[in-house]
């Protein structure tokens, strides 16, 4: 169990928030494998997700770790936990209370939450693989801020963790600037391509999409007669 972990800066953290999850992907790589799987998702639409991640890994359908990671985070934490994809649960609404009460900014669990609907209640933003009744042991202790894996994707403490309705991205600590720069460039193109498209632009247009067509042997005709 580790206690202390290095976070990225706060300020930095913040220049997130007006940014999308697809966007924070798009500006990592689309290659890199800092996805989550889909199955992870909010379990109610609308809820948003920012902050350095605080790592559990749980024993299989046991969350008494869970309950230690909840006393190591700090104010705009997010908890990541490797809940092995069990119906067991690993947080419910107790927990999600408590956790809003310490100013935990939310959850990832890649496995099972349940009192849901009182979760949703709350607005504590909580993204899961599973929704289950199914209760848990608490009696085998696994791991706090070690490199876990969550949806497919390895995460590390402190590395940022965005969600949304999209789902859950993990950017590296140590590139959590370089990020934020090219993603706040690629809002910028956005911006400016939706200026092009009120002045009639396309997007084929704009992006030359016709070259690539080309480039790929396709042929382009006016009518089948032309064929």
């Amino acid at each position: 169990m580790i206690k202390n972990i290095e976070r990225p800066d706060p300020a930095v953290i913040k220049e997130f928030s007006s940014i999308g999850v697809a966007t924070i992907h798009e500006a990592l790589g689309k290659d890199n494998n800092n996805l989550m799987n889909p199955t992870v998702k909010p379990i109610a639409p609308g809820m948003k997700l920012l902050g350095p991640a605080v790592t559990v890994d749980s024993f299989p359908a046991d969350n008494l770790t869970v309950h230690v990671g909840m006393v190591y985070c700090k104010p705009g934490d997010v908890l990541v936990v490797n809940g092995h994809g069990m119906p067991g649960v690993m947080f419910g609404g107790q927990m999600a209370f408590q956790s809003r009460h310490a100013g935990v900014a939310g959850i990832v669990v890649d496995g099972a939450v349940r009192d849901s609907q009182e979760i949703r209640a709350m607005n504590f933003p909580c993204f899961a693989s599973l929704i289950s009744a199914l209760g848990s042991a608490k009696g085998t202790p696994g791991s706090v801020n070690i490199p876990v894996q969550c949806g497919g994707v390895i995460v590390n403490p402190g590395d940022l963790i965005a969600g949304d309705d999209d789902g859950v991205v993990v950017v590296p600590r140590r590139a959590v600037s370089e990020t934020l720069a090219k993603a706040n460039k690629r809002t910028s193109k956005e911006e400016n391509d939706r200026k092009m498209y009120e002045n009639g632009s396309t997007s084929y247009e704009l992006n030359k999409y016709e070259e690539v067509l080309k480039s790929k042997g396709v042929r382009m005709v006016d009518s089948a007669a032309d064929l």
